[in-house]
Order: C-alpha cells, then structure tokens, then sequence
C-alpha cells in the first residue's frame, strides 16, 4: 500500500501534471493605421502582429474634449498568429495601452485558443479607453500567458 501511495503522491506533485508555458510581455509601438509586428514566440506558436481597430480620429478626439471628456471608445484589438503545433494551446492575451510617462490609458484581457495548425489565424478583443486618451497612448504592453 505504501509503494502505491508514494507513486500517486510524485505524480500529483510532478511538474508535468500541471505543465503550463511562460509569460512573455513585449512593449510596441501603438496600433494606429497599420499594423506593429509583436513577434513573441513560445514552441511552435507566435503572435505575429497586432492592429487595432475603430480608433477615435482627430474630429472625434475634438469634439470629445469640447464636449464630454468622459465619453469612451471601444477599440478592437486583433491579434494575428501561427501556431505550427499539433495540439491546441490555450492563452491569456493582455494589452495596455501606456502613455509617454509610462501611466495606463487603457486596458483589457482575453482567454483564447490558438488552434492546432494555423498558419494565419486571429485573436480579438475589445478595448475600453476614454476618447481624449487615445492621441497620448505611445505604447502597448502586449503579455502573453501560455495556460494548461
């Protein structure tokens, strides 16, 4: 009984049961009209690049402050990877917008899966930011959780 309690204990405390991969953080240049490469790479899956998507123009930072600085713009921000592996892999993707002194304009997560196979897939999510905050975001904290 003992010889059989131990093997159940090292395999419940082993590091292969609950094996998850790193986390990875990369700082970019803010997504405005084209897209910003990422290139964060983990086995056989990378985050290519990173757009962002319904971005409040000038006319509309304008009338923002003029007329409500507390009106707010959903972003959508949309992720593109490979992932050359065999199995899915699940992640938690985060993005922060950052503005020139380091403080956060804006902020959002999503759990995904990058499915088996894919060579050119995408990954998106929205984004809450106050429409005057949106010219003095300069850079975007992009951290990648590989899960179980």
């Amino acid at each position: 009984m003992r010889p059989l309690r131990s093997a159940v204990l090292a395999l419940l405390a082993s590091p292969v049961l609950f094996a998850a991969g790193p986390l990875l953080e990369k700082d970019v240049d803010v997504p405005r009209a084209t897209r910003i490469e990422v290139g964060l790479v983990w086995e056989k899956c990378t985050l290519i690049d990173v757009e962002t998507h319904n971005a409040p123009d000038d006319k509309t930072v304008e009338a923002a402050k003029a007329h409500d600085p507390k009106d707010l713009t959903f972003l959508l921000v949309r992720f593109r990877y490979a992932n050359a592996d065999w199995v899915d892999h699940r992640l938690r993707l985060t993005a922060v917008l950052l503005n020139a002194e380091g403080n956060v304009v804006g902020d959002a997560s999503h759990t995904a899966t990058m499915d088996k196979g894919q060579k050119d897939d995408t990954i998106s999510f929205p984004m809450k930011i106050k429409t005057v905050d949106w010219p003095a975001a300069k850079k975007l904290r992009v951290t990648a959780s590989f899960l179980k």
